[in-house]
């Protein structure tokens, strides 16, 4: 997206607000004075609602600090809160001149607090609980008031402990395990925050501020800026292990396929990786140390050498070996466009033999692009509209019937990207629409590309399809050009972010500077895209979505610009529908879903809190019927075991589910009607 010449000179004074730091100095910058002036300034100055840092905002950027801190109230007394309250509409005068003291202040209460119930913690394990004699939990404790005095929160604490042994016990776990995990856990919680530093608390209060304009806006710290834009591109220089922390130490969690330690060959998963050299020098402990830290220093440019030193465990003990790898670009595969075909039957009213439809699914987890390497090399690039465009001619080429876009859990990333992928299935023509804080300007991006793929579409959807996927799936509808399937509506995330980057070493600005509108004029903020075909699910019945987050930006209409609709889809919606819903009325999975979802509003979404007898008793009845489907279960299975094992689709990337299964019923219908009315 364009910045404008008025933006840039403010990006540039920004520059002279921060310190000079040269290449060679090994000092990390810090978060303090003109630096944390500067960044409030620019901050305030290029959010989309042009809203001012005033009392008002003071105050919530108070609460939500103290939230991120301790969101269900079981750490700071009302007497800490109180202390700290009178501050709470001076933050803004605060922080206009850089000053972060409070946030300071606030946080070393806090790991007092946390040592305290740390201790708590220790001297209620060694008790033994009673599960017989009940006790109430309040379930969400984000609305209740905090502990008055240190003898409340051990009334709280204790209650807590018993309701998450319990917890775990019913999940199979013994006590002493029960025990043993829950103190690992706040063992953890106190080691991370003790090694917090100033700027990883500045960093906390920031966002804090950026969460009170807008749930999408944030502060990214330089290793936060790191790892956004390994997400957004999919790919990092490094080993190709995921970490862990663990118990003090940072513990290999997995090796990545075809990344540089897979082909080492010597890395394991739960390896402990206790000292880190860099190329020929001297290996430097890591143990204790924090895993983002770390991380740090195992990643580095391709071409260079990284040294592990790492303890193993074997049947007699624990092996220390020395690892060097050289480091690589890793791509991570699992985050790419995948695609599958398969075959369904048509929906055809003979009894005779059913003539098969060939079925192209793409599965798409994230609109991914390395802008690096567009920037270097536009003609070839790593993105997801090229990925899927190869996708989509490789369809066109062996003729399938229909297409399936399956955007389930797809929260967004590229808005080019989702202008590009929109020009696959509907050419040259206007996709969305972008308008500028205050009004200033409103613009119409069409794509670029050509249409690929003609044919009959159906794209997947659910609550957690966010962002640039509500771009696709809004003009697809617009045009009359797909049929939705899936919850009721998406997410609801219909504004723009862009990422100022900060002199090195500060991090950067995400900054929502903008909100976008489907070429009908409707924004999908707060509202979402709605799907033409519902099909039952919890996420219709749970709280989800934008219009839930605080602080979301309000739901507006624009005029609509010109555009040619490219069918006429309404025309069988009805009929199809008909359909649809006589299959999911017959199918036993969806009859059971819409169980689940009456059992959440009847029982569990009402209820605030729960008792000691109840969760067991709820917990019989739940493994009775469990043990009833299990039977049930594996006499199907066995019936239709060779069958599966002989079919190459369980073979393939993508599995189908019962949803998947709708919606292949749904696209052969339309085949069926379309071939019915040639």
């Amino acid at each position: 997206m364009k910045v404008s010449k008025h933006l840039l000179l403010k990006l540039a004074l920004l520059f002279f607000l921060f310190p000079s730091f040269s290449a060679a100095q090994e000092e990390k910058p810090k978060l303090t004075g003109s630096v944390v002036k500067g960044i409030v300034e620019q901050f305030v100055s290029m959010h989309y609602s042009q809203k001012p840092l005033d009392d008002e905002v003071s105050t919530k950027i108070f609460e939500l600090f103290l939230n991120r801190l301790d969101p269900a109230h079981y750490y700071f007394l009302q007497d800490d809160v109180a202390e700290f309250r009178k501050f709470e509409t001076r933050v803004d005068d605060m922080l206009r001149r850089g000053n972060a003291n409070l946030a300071l202040d606030i946080f070393e209460r806090f790991k007092k607090r946390l040592s305290e119930r740390l201790a708590m913690m220790e001297e209620f394990v060694g008790e033994d609980f009673d599960f017989s004699r009940d006790a109430n939990w309040i379930l969400e404790r984000a609305d209740q008031p905090y502990p008055e005095t240190t003898a409340e929160a051990r009334v709280i604490w204790r209650t807590k402990i018993k309701f998450d042994l319990l917890t775990l016990k019913l999940g199979d776990t013994s006590l002493k395990e029960g025990k043993e995990r829950l103190m690992k856990r706040v063992r953890g919680l106190w080691k991370d925050f003790s090694q917090y530093e100033n700027d990883d608390v500045v960093s906390m209060y920031l966002n804090s501020m950026a969460a009170a304009y807008d749930p999408h806006s944030s502060y990214l710290a330089a290793q936060d800026l790191k790892n956004f834009d390994i997400s957004i591109k999919l790919s990092l220089e490094g080993i190709g292990a995921v970490l862990r922390w663990e118990d003090g130490y940072t513990v290999v969690n997995s090796i990545v396929p075809g990344g540089a330690a897979a082909r080492n060959g010597k890395l394991k998963p739960d390896d402990r990786i206790i000292a880190v050299a860099q190329g020929d020098k001297a290996f430097e402990s890591v143990i204790d140390m924090r895993l983002n830290n770390v991380v740090q220093l195992i990643r580095g440019k391709r071409g260079t050498k990284v040294g592990l030193q790492v303890l193993r465990k074997t049947k007699k003990g624990f092996d220390t070996l020395k690892i060097v790898i050289m480091r690589d670009k890793i791509v991570l595969k699992d985050g790419e466009a995948q695609s599958s075909i398969f075959e369904q039957p048509a929906a055809v009213e003979s009894k005779s033999k059913q003539e098969m439809l060939r079925i192209g699914v793409i599965k798409l987890r994230s609109f991914y692009v390395d802008f690096n390497d567009r920037r270097k090399n536009p003609g070839n690039y790593k993105s997801s509209s090229r990925d899927v465009k190869v996708l989509l001619k490789k369809f066109v080429d062996e003729n399938v019937d229909g297409v399936i876009l399956d955007l389930r859990n797809n929260g967004g990333g590229g808005l080019d990207e989702a202008i590009n992928m929109a020009g696959l299935f509907i050419g040259h023509n206007p996709v969305v629409i972008v308008r500028q804080s205050g009004g200033r300007r409103v613009t119409v991006h069409r794509s670029r590309e050509r249409a690929v793929y003609t044919g009959p579409l159906v794209i997947m959807l659910n609550r957690y399809s966010a962002s640039a996927s509500e771009i696709l799936a809004g003009a697809m509808h617009d045009y009359q050009r797909a049929f939705l399937v899936g919850d009721t509506t998406t997410f609801g995330k219909g504004t723009v972010q862009n990422i100022f980057q900060l002199p090195e070493g500060y991090g950067a600005l995400k900054v929502t500077i903008a909100q976008f509108y489907r070429v009908s004029g409707w924004s999908t903020q707060n509202r979402g895209v709605e799907t033409s075909f519902v099909l039952p699910s919890l996420n219709n019945a749970r709280e989800i979505g934008e219009s839930t987050l605080d602080n979301a930006l309000p739901w507006r209409s624009i005029d609509p610009v010109s555009y040619r609709v490219s069918g006429n889809l309404k025309k069988v919606l009805p009929q199809l529908k008909k359909l649809s819903a006589e299959r999911i009325a017959n199918s036993d999975f969806f009859q059971k879903i819409d169980e689940d979802v009456q059992e959440y509003l009847t029982k569990i979404k009402p209820l605030k809190y729960t008792s000691i007898l109840k969760m067991q008793e709820d917990d019989t009845r739940r493994k009775t019927q469990r043990d009833q489907e299990l039977a049930f279960a594996t006499k199907k299975e066995t019936e239709e075991k060779s069958a599966t094992e002989e079919s190459p689709e369980s073979k393939k990337e993508i599995q189908r589910d019962d949803y998947m299964n709708e919606s292949m019923a749904i696209l052969a219908d339309y085949i069926n009607l379309q071939q019915k009315t040639e």
